[in-house]
């Protein structure tokens, strides 16, 4: 048979202990290192889940601040496509305005062409004018001279 007598590594020299309390020693002795994993675990444990509770909190808040931004944005964009002019109708617009230039550039031209016309015209009557005393004066000499 198996001697039931070991001796005991923490115990001093020379004890000797049976198998039943040895084995009983070793077992505690597992189960409070197992024990003390565990209690490091769970803290280790416990702060990891705290760290993401915090991590999530910040997610979170970052989310919120981007989605508020984002509305902003949206909200923006809604402002200006009820405001802005659309496309075709800015262009229909600037279609009219300028045929109304180019209508009223026609007018001041056929003013311009009329009223110089009219300056052609008045240059020829006061040139006829002239004319007709200078032929005038010329008669009047020279029967004034035959005299």
């Amino acid at each position: 048979m198996v001697d039931d007598k070991v001796s005991n590594k923490n115990a001093s020299h020379g004890e000797l202990v049976s198998l039943r309390e040895y084995v009983d020693m070793r077992f505690h002795a597992a189960e409070r290192a197992v024990e003390t994993r565990f209690v490091a675990q769970e803290k280790a444990v416990g702060a990891a889940l705290e760290a993401a509770d915090r991590a999530v909190t910040k997610a979170e808040a970052a989310t919120e601040r981007r989605l508020e931004g984002m509305n902003e944005f949206r909200a923006a964009l809604s402002d200006n496509s009820r405001i802005l002019m659309p496309r075709a109708e800015s262009e229909a617009r600037i279609t009219s305005v300028s045929d109304r230039v180019e209508e009223l550039i026609k007018r001041m031209d056929a003013k311009d062409g009329r009223s110089a016309g009219r300056s052609d015209v008045w240059g020829w009557i006061f040139g006829a004018i002239g004319l007709i005393l200078a032929f005038g004066v010329l008669l009047l000499k020279a029967l004034e001279g035959s005299k």
